[in-house]
């Protein structure tokens, strides 16, 4: 078995937490009544930024790093697992860049607890839509992360090959 190199393991499992706490934590981070909402706007806000710095990373270390070959039973599964993974890069940049549109539609400046996130003023007519789409556009990445996580059992389980073993720390 052709194991991915650590750091890559290490970046898809972060990446992995960090989807899942902005998907958990989704919303309109400028529309809180409560200091509880405004802490579940900043979360999301944070990790749709860690995520978007770490995917960049991400694409940095892949060039560097030999990755295992895509192992795909027919020469559809292959190219299926190839337009997955592009599809899921896509829209680990889109997301977090349409958040920053749509709040950069909506505020001059965000004062986060943590970090300040610098802001654009208002967009112009074409990145102020891409902004309005963020739920859309983030609907659609949580959706191929489902497909990417089912894809990855399916290879687990039914077709037992080491697809899944290949991205584990042992």
């Amino acid at each position: 078995m052709n194991k991915y190199p650590s750091p890559l393991i290490i970046i898809h499992w972060t990446t992995v937490v960090l989807v899942l706490t902005a998907y958990a934590t989704s919303g309109d981070p400028t529309r809180g009544a409560t200091t509880m909402d405004f802490l579940v706007g900043q979360t999301h806000v944070l990790s749709g930024s860690l995520l978007f710095i770490l995917v960049l990373c991400r694409l940095f270390v892949r060039r560097l790093m030999p990755v295992p070959e895509v192992m795909a039973h027919t020469p559809w599964l292959t190219l299926a697992a190839k337009a997955g993974h592009g599809l899921l890069y896509l829209f680990m940049l889109l997301t977090p860049v349409a958040g920053w549109l749509k709040l950069s539609g909506k505020v001059t400046y965000f004062d986060a607890i943590l970090f300040e996130l610098p802001l654009m003023g208002k967009p112009g007519p074409l990145l102020h839509q891409l902004g309005n789409l963020h739920q859309t556009i983030g609907n659609v990445f949580i959706t191929l992360v489902g497909l990417h996580a089912a894809a990855a059992l399916l290879h687990h389980y039914y077709f037992k090959d080491d697809t899944l073993r290949k991205m584990m720390f042992r």
